[in-house]
């Protein structure tokens, strides 16, 4: 009965979506907009009223629903991070999920349901160990560069609102908040049709009447993240002002193709809202990608499809799409980029033979709009297996990225090594014992609110180095290491802090409101046996105190970096396809179970 009612209602809601969309970023809307949650890729959700560790501590958190979608696996990869978007059409909360095979699916975050599913459809070479082939990340959407903690929404009507629905009216003195255009709703439906163009009726999307001028192109600082409508849509009097042509940064996701196309998705259609443009090479291998002010970012590595270790950005708001890219002539790029506050562009580079110029074994920092080389730091023994994470640790930015052989480098995101470019802040202790290796290509970080302790997440496998603490168990597979930011007169170290249970392949931990939730991914099954099923656990973010399990809720094995949260819960995507959501119990509860 509550599932027809709401498929009703999402039909009403798209139909009213010609006019009216309300999805609005920085209004305590989405939470998760991007892989890893955020600009500084800390996969740490500040605020949230539902998951504390006071909630998580009684009983109610449990599985909600889970939904069988129909993307085959290519290797490892399965299904990835989705990226969240509350009320896109009308009160219905989204996540955008992008699936290996060229499949893109919105979906509905209350009950599972799958709003529109879009697949690309293009030849995709066979898949490789090193070369997966088809969608090899996430799709993203427009994030701010830093990521303050978010207000409590007002609530709407005493439910599920609290956590981000917006009255039909909007703000006080705001008018009706008009941010989108949508068609309607498809279960299993490929809404693929171009974006017709500029100026006819049905064309790409328009600012609205007095938008502020939007940010200029890969511009840094923080008021870059300021954009009034979707980067590269006519304005307003260019289209003639028509109704119906309003849009906002809000209104859309942004996925490439394994064609290296990217597409502009509408949230609450999937269809293409400009002309697809073309950003990679065909069949590369490419990580994460993140949007900020007006220019998308991503990283390609392995020479898949001929792509060579670089980074590459696009710029949204120019017509012609032009795409820069920087060359490492050396090492990988290792996992996704990231940003400091300020808008320079961190990556991690790993081994590699470099030519000229090239860089290795290293940490760089880009110009957001040129990708022209600022600083870097490096050393020889220093091999980089994840990508950078950044952190505000009093008065100071600081870069922190795991090495091949378990140590942790902690730099200044100011100045990276220094002025010889070979100095760190501090380095850490291997944290596991030799023949051990870093879980996932990602650390986690987070800060107690008000304690101002800060603290890196580090996912690994194998046995921890003799002597260390685990109140938790003994430790054989692998385990999540929260350790300690210490501040002693300046200068930065890291101390243990606790360990969780003993977890088979974890993945990159995600922190919400003090709450640490780790994923032991499991093993796929293959010829040699059935494998093991994903196991999510949450942890007190501070002590280490086990305060919940999923148990045996899942029954297959988790798909590499397919965790993620947003209005109050947890996500978790298997390598067969099911997609399982955990919450507290609400109007939603297994409404959404297939």
């Amino acid at each position: 009965m509550i599932r027809s009612q709401r498929l009703m209602f999402v039909i009403l809601a798209a139909t009213l979506a010609g006019s009216i969309t309300f999805a609005q970023p920085g209004r305590g809307g989405s939470q998760w907009l991007t892989a890893l949650a955020d600009a500084q890729r800390t996969s740490w959700i500040r605020a949230d009223d539902k998951i504390s560790v006071e909630s998580m501590a009684k009983p109610g958190f449990e599985p909600q629903w889970k939904t069988k979608l129909d993307n085959q696996p290519r290797g490892a990869h399965g299904l990835a991070q989705g990226v969240t978007a509350s009320g896109v059409t009308l009160f219905v909360p989204m996540s955008l999920v992008a699936g290996s095979s060229n499949n893109v699916y919105a979906i509905d975050n209350d009950i599972g349901y799958v709003v529109w599913q879009r697949h690309f459809d293009v030849a995709i070479p066979a898949a490789t160990m090193a070369c997966p082939g088809g969608l090899t990340s996430a799709a993203t959407r427009i994030v701010r560069l830093d990521a303050p903690a978010a207000p409590a929404p007002p609530a709407f009507g005493g439910r599920r609102g609290a956590v981000g629905y917006r009255s039909l009216l909007g703000e006080p003195g705001e008018g009706v908040p008009v941010e989108g255009r949508a068609g309607g709703p498809q279960r299993g439906g490929d809404p693929s049709g171009a974006a017709p163009p500029a100026g006819a009726r049905g064309a790409a999307p328009a600012a609205a009447r007095g938008a502020a001028p939007a940010a200029a192109p890969g511009a840094g600082g923080r008021g870059a993240q300021t954009v009034e409508r979707i980067p590269g849509s006519p304005r307003t009097e260019e289209v003639g002002g028509q109704y119906g042509f309003l849009f906002r940064p809000s209104g859309v996701g942004y996925v490439v193709s394994s064609d290296g196309m990217l597409h502009v998705l509408g949230l609450a259609s999937g269809k293409d809202m400009q002309r697809p443009a073309t950003f990679l090479p065909a069949n590369a291998k490419w990580s994460a990608p993140i949007a900020v002010g007006t220019t998308l970012y991503t990283a390609t590595s392995g020479n898949c499809g001929g792509a060579p270790n670089a980074v590459w950005a696009i710029d949204l708001d120019s017509e012609a799409k032009p795409v820069v890219s920087w060359k490492t002539n050396g090492g990988a790029v290792v996992g996704a980029v990231a940003f400091t506050s300020e808008g320079t562009l961190i990556a991690a580079i790993g081994a590699g033979q470099t030519t000229g110029d090239g860089k290795a074994n290293a940490i760089v920092a880009l110009d957001p709009k040129t990708l022209q080389l600022k600083d870097w730091f490096t050393q020889p023994g220093a091999v980089f297996v994840t990508g950078p994470t950044i952190l505000r640790h009093q008065d100071k930015e600081i870069v922190a990225a795991a090495t091949i052989d378990g140590r942790i480098f902690v730099l200044d995101a100011a100045s990276l090594g220094g002025s010889n470019h070979t100095t760190p802040l501090h380095v850490s202790k291997a944290v596991f014992a030799p023949g051990g290796a870093v879980s996932g290509d990602a650390l986690a970080a987070w800060q107690q609110t008000g304690a101002g302790t800060s603290w890196i997440l580090v996912p690994a496998k194998g046995r921890l180095p003799v002597g260390s603490a685990a109140a938790n168990g003994p430790i054989s597979a692998g385990a999540v290491i929260a350790l300690k930011v210490r501040d002693a007169g300046g200068a930065l170290s890291l101390e243990p802090g606790w360990v969780s249970h003993d977890l088979s392949s974890p993945a990159t931990p995600l922190t919400v409101n003090g709450v640490v939730f780790t994923l032991a991914t499991g093993l796929p099954s293959a010829g040699t046996g059935r494998g093991t099923p994903a196991v999510l656990h949450a942890y007190d973010g501070t002590t280490g105190k086990r305060l919940w399990t999923s148990d045996k809720a899942m029954t297959a094995s988790a798909s590499p970096g397919s965790m993620w949260s947003g209005l109050g819960q947890i996500y978790v995507g298997l390598q067969d396809g099911t997609l399982h959501a955990f919450g507290f119990n609400d109007e939603r509860r297994h409404t959404g179970g297939q």
